[in-house]
């Protein structure tokens, strides 16, 4: 028998409480659902101990040796929103694990992909927020100049969790960018116009094959 997913019908109204009251740190009873916000994502107990229970719902998904790989990418696109959004109190980093796939949402309400990269001289002639975000996601890319080291965390990251056949999903403004690992060896790439949106969200959807449950 299939295991629901974390959506199914009231699967995640403990969830949605506990984002309503905006806790720094949240995790669910079961271990399987937790989330850090705001100030919580640069306190450096919270942000431990988020990472520690992120670790354990990746190894429970059944992610043995790919579990620190998750959680490092967790930790990247948190310094993300810290670093990059101006917006640190309205970020949120969430991740929800399953028998088999093990998700990571971390969005915020800050300045965007395209605000922030144009920043930095390099890529002040980015003219919309697709170019933006396939910008964003190559080695060396920061808002910051590339000889202060920054831009070096994503490329490797993503590039690895595509290949766990994963869905990448970047948004900023009205532009959306995946990356979709799910079928063979070829990582496809799309950027598609979307309606207009404030921030920036990421969420990453990695799955085990089924035969290992079986």
């Amino acid at each position: 028998m299939r295991e629901e997913g974390w959506l199914h019908p009231g699967s995640v109204e403990p969830l949605l409480e506990a984002l309503l009251r905006r806790p720094q740190l949240w995790l669910a009873r079961d271990g399987r659902q937790g989330f850090a916000s705001g100030e919580g994502l640069e306190d450096e107990d919270n942000l431990h101990s988020f990472k520690i229970d992120a670790h354990k719902a990746a190894k429970y998904a059944g992610f043995e040796t790919q579990a620190g790989l998750l959680v490092t990418a967790l930790g990247e696109l948190i310094g993300n929103v810290v670093d990059h959004s101006e917006a640190i109190s309205s970020g949120v980093a969430l991740f929800s694990a399953g028998r088999g796939e093990f998700e990571i949402v971390v969005a915020d309400g800050g300045i965007g992909a395209l605000r922030s990269l144009t920043q930095n001289p390099d890529y002040a002639g980015l003219s919309d927020h697709g170019a933006a975000l396939e910008t964003m996601v190559e080695t060396g890319v920061s808002r910051h100049a590339r000889e202060t080291g920054h831009g070096n965390g994503f490329r490797p990251i993503f590039e690895k969790l595509a290949d766990m056949t994963g869905d990448l999903r970047f948004r900023s403004g009205d532009y959306v960018l995946t990356l979709d690992g799910r079928f063979g060896d070829k990582i496809a790439r799309q950027i598609t116009q979307k309606p207009r949106m404030a921030g920036f969200l990421v969420a990453i959807s990695c799955r085990i094959s089924a035969n290992r449950f079986l």
